[in-house]
């Protein structure tokens, strides 16, 4: 048994769910009873904020330590119950017993977002959502490109998007715009 305050669940080497915090089989929407000994590919159901499916065909977690990366991927989660449950991803390779534990962590509601980023800094995740470039953002705004670039990546941390094309799928994937 983990002992956790933070949400978790844990996957052994065969992608069984060994383990899980009945507040992630929640988010999940279903039990623990129902989540513990299922495939995690059956019972993880989210996405991507590029709107890929999470651990769909290829595990990103298994993927990165393959290649000795460090993520901490943001996806949606979909509940009937909590649609657009955003979480973010922080886990732990294990190698005795092998597998890998999950810890969950919620994030704010994009749509919260939105409103809270300035006029300006909307106008800048626009222009990219519109195909510009970030030197043809600068020119459009009349700022200096080393301006767009320092408040792209605020926007993308205040935002937990790891890249510009996150950005973009965050922007068209919002209600209003």
């Amino acid at each position: 048994m983990i002992k956790s305050n933070i949400p978790h669940f844990m996957v052994d080497e065969n992608w069984q769910i060994t383990a899980c915090d009945s507040t992630v089989a929640e988010w999940m929407g279903h039990s623990v009873e129902d989540v513990v000994g299922k495939s995690c590919f059956d019972m993880v159901d989210g996405h991507n904020l590029d709107g890929s499916s999470f651990c769909r065909p290829v595990c990103p977690l298994t993927t990165a330590s393959r290649h000795a990366l460090t993520i901490n991927p943001v996806m949606i989660l979909n509940n009937p119950h909590n649609p657009r449950q955003i979480v973010r991803v922080h886990y732990v390779i294990l190698d005795n017993p092998k597998g890998i534990l999950h810890f969950v962590r919620p994030l704010h509601d994009p749509n919260k977002s939105l409103r809270t980023l300035t006029k300006n800094q909307l106008q800048l995740v626009q222009g990219l959502a519109m195909g510009l470039t970030h030197r043809q953002i600068a020119e459009q705004n009349h700022i200096a490109l080393s301006t767009v670039t320092t408040q792209l990546k605020r926007i993308r941390r205040t935002l937990s998007c790891a890249s510009d094309r996150h950005l973009v799928t965050w922007y068209w994937n919002q209600d209003q715009h």
